[in-house]
């Protein structure tokens, strides 16, 4: 499980923009909203980890880091 702190997450639709964009490529992705910067969790490969900051960098949400 890998965990990334994201910035610009501030509403439940945005995180459930992240997911509904972004499940079928990488799996389910799990959004902390108790958390600032929010924290999403999802079971991705080290491979595709470029990939997927480039996706969220996309949808206008940036990692912040790695957890």
């Amino acid at each position: 499980m890998k965990k990334f702190e994201v910035e610009n997450v501030n509403c439940e639709r945005c995180a459930n923009t992240i997911k509904s964009s972004l499940e079928d490529d990488f799996g389910y992705i799990d959004v902390d909203m108790s958390v600032k910067p929010r924290v999403l969790s999802c079971d991705i490969l080290d491979k595709d980890v470029e990939k997927f900051k480039n996706e969220l960098n996309s949808l206008g949400f940036s990692v912040i880091r790695e957890l």
